[in-house]
Order: C-alpha cells, then structure tokens, then sequence
C-alpha cells in the first residue's frame, strides 16, 4: 500500500527481511530466549535502512502508474496467501495423521500395560497381598505381580530403567521370565540369576531393572528375599511396634554380564507388614525442589500398618506422596500383612 516506487529486486528483498525476521521472532520465543528480541528488532532497522539507502526509492508521481503497483503487489499477496494456506493444510494433514497413528498406538500399549500389570488383592494361606501400579504416562516401566507353584507362591515389584515403550517391552519380558523359572530355583537369588541370564542378551546396553522378590512357603512363616538394587524392604513389627528395614544385597539386574544374587530370610509374627515400594514415591520434588525422602514415607507406614487395610496403607502413601509434588515416576507397591493362619492350602 505504500506510495514509494517498487522494483522487482526491492519488493523480493522487502518480503525477504519480513519474513526472514518474523520466523527469527517466532524462533526466540519459542526457544525462550526473550533478551535477543531488542537485538533482533534494532537489526531488523539496519536492514531496511540500508534496503532504502541501496534502492533510493522514489514517490510515485503518476496515479495510473501507483495503480498498477497496487495492483501487481495485491494479486502477489492473494497468491502468497494461497500457497501460504495450501502449506499449512498439508502440514495439518500430515502431522495430524502423524499424532493420531501414534495416539493409538499409545493407547494400544497402554491398554497391554494395564493386562500386565493388574492391581490385585488375595488371601493365600496366612497372608493377605495387595500390590498395584499407578503408571505417570501411558506407558510404565514398573511391575508389581504375583505367581504361584504348588507349594510355594512369589511376589515381586521391579522398576524398569526409563521411561516409555521399550521400558514397558522389557517389563513385560522380565514377566514372563520371572514366570518360566517359577519352579524350578529353590530361593529368590537362583530366579533372578536365571531372569539376568535370559534378559542381558536382549536388552539395550543402557538399560536395567532393579528388583524385589519375596519367596514363602506355604505352611510356613518364613520369608526368603532378594533384593536388586530396589529400595529397602520394609517390614512392620507388630511385636515391637518399629520399622525394620532390609536393605539391597545385590545390584540392579542387567549390570554385568555375570552377575549373582543373594537371597536372606526372615520370619515374621501374626500382624506384621512387609512393604516394597519403588523410588517414585519417594523420589517426588515440592516447589522449591526439596525431595520426599523415605522418612515421611516410614511415618504414615507407621501409623497405618497395624490395623488398617492394605489398600488404605497405599491410598495414605500415595496421597503423601501427591500432595508433597507431582508424581514423574511410575508409583507401584507391594504390601504384605502375615495373618497368623497358616495351613497347607491356599484359602
């Protein structure tokens, strides 16, 4: 719409520093570097001081000649607008089709997670179990379950490095290896070796899994453990009315190409409570980026194990846990209460 005498040369030029500049606007902004847009505006000045220095554009004089200057740069933008749209259109298709291709696919590996991974809450032969899993994106890494052979029955919890697909692929590979060699190893030590012997050819170099399992015999109040580079067991002393803790023996599963794991026991009296959990309960940040810790966590396990269901313990901890900051790990726990009623068969 400007009156001044435009060439072909300095109408491309103009575009050109218009549009050169309003994507270096949009680039700043969107990588928030905010102190450079004054520089870019006063450089932007520069250049269209020394575009009009160059050209030495002139008033146009004549009314017929401003008229087909009005005209020609109008029908250039109409079409720029145009293509401008048509472009836009085309990227809308292509990346909505983009999202939509792997929003399913999400949503499919999410809803395989949810198969994998069950809440579930049983009674076998002098205990009570309850174990869960609350993922922090479509996809979790953790793993929380519960396998049974004829005389004996494991829980287990494990964390998956990571964050994503190929967390929750190797989550549901170590779920079956855990279940293939039910059975056949006399302690939770023995298992995990024959998961770490199965799984370290298959995995990625970088990734690895830190790992909680508790072996009991049926008849029996003895608990056999292992545990890989997972936070402490916990157990609930009714007796003593304490928190004893049982710390990692071993390193996370998938470390090296040779690895052992030791196994302990421990017995429990009527009324305790073994708690596993993984560090994203613990591991969560307030405003300031002051963490959780365990310390919290131990209080209200503390306060709740003596007489409230098992479901309610996890319901006080994870709202402990939610109410100090935002949850960014998968929360997965498992609770064990001894009842004191053993017999030889499941109930």
């Amino acid at each position: 719409m400007s009156p001044v005498h435009q060439t072909i040369a300095s109408a491309f030029v103009t575009v050109a520093i218009y549009g050169g500049f309003a994507v270096g606007y949009a680039a700043m902004s969107i990588a928030r570097k905010f102190w450079l847009i004054p520089v870019w505006a006063l450089l932007q000045s520069v250049a269209f001081t020394l575009v009009a220095n160059i050209f030495h554009a002139g008033i146009i004089e004549g009314r017929r000649e401003l008229e087909h200057q009005l005209v020609a740069l109008g029908v250039c933008a109409i079409l720029a607008i145009v293509v401008g749209y048509i472009t836009f259109i085309i990227f809308v298709r292509r990346e909505g089709a983009r999202y939509f291709r792997i929003q399913t696919e999400m949503e499919l590996a999410h809803e395989i997670h949810r198969s994998l991974v069950p809440a579930f809450e049983r009674k076998l032969a002098g205990y009570e179990i309850f174990g869960t899993s609350i993922p922090s994106g479509e996809v979790g890494g953790d793993l929380v379950d519960i396998a049974e052979s004829s005389r004996e029955w494991v829980s287990y919890i494990a964390d998956v490095s990571g964050h994503g697909v190929a967390s929750g692929v190797l989550m549901a590979m170590f779920k079956t290896s855990i279940r293939s060699g039910l059975g056949s190893s006399s302690s939770p030590g023995e298992l995990l070796e024959g998961v770490h012997r199965t799984l370290y050819p298959l995995k990625m170099p970088n990734m690895f899994v830190t790992v909680g399992v508790l072996q009991f015999r049926l008849g029996s109040t003895s608990v056999s453990y292992s545990l890989a580079g997972h936070p402490a067991l916990m157990r609930y002393c009714s007796q003593q009315r304490m928190i004893v803790e049982y710390p990692s023996q071993n390193l996370p599963l998938g470390i090296l190409p040779e690895q052992r794991f030791a196994a302990n026991r421990l017995e429990c009296d009527a009324g305790d409570v073994l708690l596993l959990l993984t560090d994203g309960f613990s591991e969560v940040f307030d405003a300031n980026g002051a963490e959780l810790g365990l310390e919290p966590i131990k209080g209200v396990f503390l306060e709740t194990a003596a007489d409230r269901p098992l479901s309610e313990i996890f319901e006080r901890l994870r709202s402990l846990s939610l109410s100090f900051g935002k949850q960014d790990d998968d929360q997965t726990i498992l609770l064990v209460r001894c009842t004191g009623e053993h017999t030889s068969a499941a109930i």
